[in-house]
């Protein structure tokens, strides 16, 4: 009986254990959520400071930092695949960042011909990703909702009316960077949060 005790306390333990480096593991890397929002936010504010012509001006920005946090994000999925069961949605997130970068910086005098097609696609795709996730997650779940939701249709009325959008992209723009950058931070600091909660 002492024996039988013994292997299950040991063995409650270990998995203890295991599942507190699991947990460390997803969220260990919570500054690169946080480089992600600042990247964002900052962007926004270029953007709003000079509406009228910045979008052109900051496509080339934005493509870079859109490169920079996707493969970041890219890699914070990939690396937390043995522990994170939700490892392919980062991923997948991390890959729209690098697809939109990759598109903006590949020929941008093209692009502000489909800026609007772009940025849509991108936040529509985003606030599908951030709204399905939403059902799963055990923290800031109202807030991943309402942030899906937001993306979800300034993406899809850009796209449903180009014309419409084109005379304030820019506008439309900032607030889909911001939105995403606001949300970025504050994932950041909730994941941040859980990494103490487990070391």
């Amino acid at each position: 009986m002492t024996d039988i005790l013994f292997k299950n306390s040991f063995l409650t333990i270990v998995l203890i254990k295991k599942l507190k480096f699991m947990e460390n593991q997803i969220t260990s890397n919570w500054y690169m959520v946080l480089i992600k929002g600042i990247l964002m936010i900052l962007l926004a504010f270029l953007v709003f400071s000079s509406p009228g012509g910045a979008l052109l001006t900051y496509v080339m920005y934005i493509g870079i930092a859109l490169l920079i946090t996707g493969f970041m994000i890219l890699y914070r999925g990939i690396s937390s695949r043995k522990d994170n069961p939700k490892w392919g949605w980062v991923v997948f997130e991390g890959l729209l960042d690098i697809l939109l970068g990759y598109v903006l910086l590949s020929n941008p005098l093209v692009t502000a011909a489909v800026l609007p097609f772009v940025f849509g696609f991108w936040a529509v795709f985003y606030g599908a990703l951030l709204f399905i996730t939403s059902f799963s997650a055990t923290e800031n779940k109202t807030m991943k909702i309402l942030s899906g939701l937001l993306l979800f249709l300034i993406g899809a009325m850009i796209m449903r009316n180009p014309i419409f959008a084109g005379m304030s992209l820019a506008i439309w723009v900032a607030v889909l960077l911001l939105i995403v950058g606001i949300y970025n931070v504050i994932i950041s600091f909730s994941l941040k949060k859980e990494l103490k909660a487990v070391t």
